[in-house]
């Protein structure tokens, strides 16, 4: 296991519970897989949304609030082995 696997994971509960809202007890109950695809789609859906606002505000920079963005793109890239 890397080194630094307790950390990701605890990152992952923290993005879950604070960006998407879902209750710490769920987090911890359920898979894997389950918790990564809530991120991936948070991050989906994400990114989206700063697609249209950025279409929408004629060329303007829009940042999104919550940004669970940086740490699912770090999610995916650390599924992905780091490409």
């Amino acid at each position: 296991m890397p080194d630094d696997y307790e950390k990701r994971l605890k990152d992952e509960i923290y993005g879950c519970f604070k960006y998407i809202g879902i209750p710490i007890e769920t987090i911890y109950n359920m898979t894997i897989q389950d918790r990564r695809y809530f991120i991936l789609k948070h991050n989906a859906e994400q990114e989206e949304a700063e697609r249209a606002a950025s279409q929408n505000s004629n060329g303007k920079s829009v940042k999104s609030n919550g940004d669970l963005n940086a740490f699912a793109r770090i999610t995916q890239m650390n599924m992905n082995g780091g490409k």
